[in-house]
């Protein structure tokens, strides 16, 4: 990649990035390759993941509270699932918010309840302006899941999961899971 490579410069925000094996790991190694093809700057910002796993002349960014499996995060997940808010919450979230930056690819955060201090860090930066150009790429939705739809509750943080941003585009798999998504907001 060339220092001088005046095209936009992409960023992929996800729990996780290969080596760790799932549907949405395997597309943000489609979507890195594609990029890079073009000669993209590309970057993954993630809470695990390997760098020689990545794409050639991918940039990986490891925040280790943005993996699920983050003690800070299950603690807090084992409390949301019993519909409270922990008090770590808020400045859990307030800690996400100053360490993330403009992201532009944002993969299944806005729609699964799997770390929700960082789906708020990251409506509470779209809604200040940091973060100007977001395309939520929506696999799953916690709330019209069989498997999950338990683990959620009416009211702050969970409405998030199905709250309809207008600053953001929103991208899904297939035209099925774009009528459910239109459907949940």
């Amino acid at each position: 990649m060339s220092l001088q490579n005046s095209k936009p410069r992409t960023a992929m925000l996800h729990y996780s990035a290969p080596p760790a094996i799932g549907g949405v790991e395997g597309v943000i190694q489609a979507h890195c390759q594609v990029f890079r093809q073009f000669d993209y700057p590309v970057a993954v910002i993630t809470g695990q993941g390997e760098p020689s796993a990545l794409v050639e002349g991918t940039d990986l960014h490891q925040i280790p509270e943005l993996d699920t499996q983050h003690p800070k995060v299950l603690e807090m997940n084992a409390v949301l699932e019993r519909g409270e808010i922990p008090d770590t919450f808020e400045p859990f979230t307030q800690q996400l918010t100053r360490t993330l930056g403009p992201i532009l690819i944002v993969h299944n955060v806005f729609t699964k309840h799997f770390n929700l201090p960082l789906t708020a860090a990251l409506f509470q930066l779209i809604e200040s302006g940091v973060i100007r150009n977001c395309i939520a790429w929506c696999h799953d939705f916690t709330w019209t899941s069989p498997n999950s739809r338990s683990k959620v509750y009416a009211g702050y943080p969970w409405d998030l999961l199905r709250t309809y941003d207008p600053r953001m585009r929103y991208v899904t798999v297939s035209r099925e899971r774009q009528q459910s998504l239109a459907q949940l907001f």
